[in-house]
């Protein structure tokens, strides 16, 4: 079991410090017991769905194990089934051939407890750049190939970018638009971005009927962890998030977890990548909350808002909030 320490728990005390309660960008003060262990919520007044998110999971150890237990026993305890399990990127570190999808995700990812849907992005390391697997674009493809070949697998991953209505396109609550944010040589083409571009264009010009709409991406647009804001992803979606009724950004690619209201930005950007690979610090956030512990992040969805819950190795509930339709996000810790 991965044990919290000192510097942990003041990560966590200059990250909350200031309490959160927001409403169009404002920040309020509360206090928090930051010693207490809270259980994660599993029972809801209103009827929804439910989504896991993890990210920057794929390194095989210890980390990815235990993450992967707790999410099983998390969704164990829901007693409902999970919609779907949102995967950030950075699927696999290192080499990837194809039986580690046997190894690092079947059998990491509990097939009682999680029989569902892992809809997957690429990250950058699932490009096989130099300082990974020197494997290329190569990697990617094996990822796309393996969804592609195996059609009863719980891994999905039908394109680089690609969009879902979910739970289902006849009745959906939430519209998913997936995103390959990698552009570094190597990774995608100059004719791929452009295309990705024109697709997420026409993705948010579409009719749907779900009340929600999300965008997903292995990297953030904003963060206060080590990456930080993403100058390169506001110039290239930072205007058709402001101007799309886009709710939530989810992404991955800063090992830690985060929720972060940006001023003149409507969504709430979400860092959900303490999957399993080495934690990255966090700074005192001012836009929310940041913290360097390991786990995942639960979405319950229902018509008219969103419960959130960030969730660590050890079971233990880190950090909630509540965003309604109307866009007001509260604290609910």
């Amino acid at each position: 079991m991965i044990k919290k320490n000192l510097n942990n728990l003041v990560t966590r005390r200059e990250a909350i410090k200031k309490t959160i309660l927001f409403s169009t960008g404002l920040l309020a003060t509360r206090s928090f017991n930051l010693l207490s262990a809270e259980k994660p919520a599993t029972k809801f007044s209103s009827k929804g769905v439910h989504f896991l998110a993890i990210g920057d999971f794929g390194s095989g150890n210890a980390h990815q194990t235990v993450v992967a237990r707790q999410m099983g026993e998390f969704s164990k305890k829901l007693g409902e089934p999970l919609s779907g399990v949102l995967a950030l990127g950075d699927n696999f570190y290192g080499k990837l051939e194809p039986e580690r999808f046997g190894r690092h995700f079947e059998e990491m990812y509990s097939k009682e407890h999680l029989n569902c849907s892992f809809y997957a992005c690429l990250g950058n390391h699932d490009y096989g750049p130099s300082y990974d697997s020197k494997q290329g674009p190569a990697k990617a493809q094996i990822q796309l190939d393996y969804a592609k070949d195996n059609p009863s697998s719980r891994w999905k991953m039908p394109a680089k970018w690609y969009s879902l209505e979910l739970p289902d396109a006849q009745n959906p609550l939430v519209k998913i638009i997936f995103l390959d944010g990698n552009t570094f040589e190597g990774a995608l083409t100059p004719q791929e971005k452009l295309a990705q571009q024109r697709f997420l264009e026409a993705e948010l010009k579409k009719e749907t009927n779900a009340p929600w709409r999300w965008m997903v991406s292995h990297y953030p647009v904003f963060s206060e962890g080590v990456k930080n804001d993403s100058p390169r992803l506001i110039k290239t979606w930072g205007e058709l998030l402001k101007s799309n009724p886009i709710s939530f950004y989810i992404a991955g690619h800063d090992h830690n977890l985060q929720h972060l209201q940006v001023a003149s930005y409507n969504p709430s950007f979400v860092v959900s990548g303490a999957g399993g690979a080495s934690l990255y610090n966090v700074k005192t956030a001012t836009r929310g909350y940041a913290e360097r512990m390991l786990g995942f992040t639960h979405f319950h969805v229902t018509p008219d808002k969103i419960n959130v819950q960030f969730i660590s190795s050890e079971g233990n509930r880190l950090y909630a909030f509540q965003r309604t339709q109307a866009g007001k996000v509260k604290i609910t810790t």
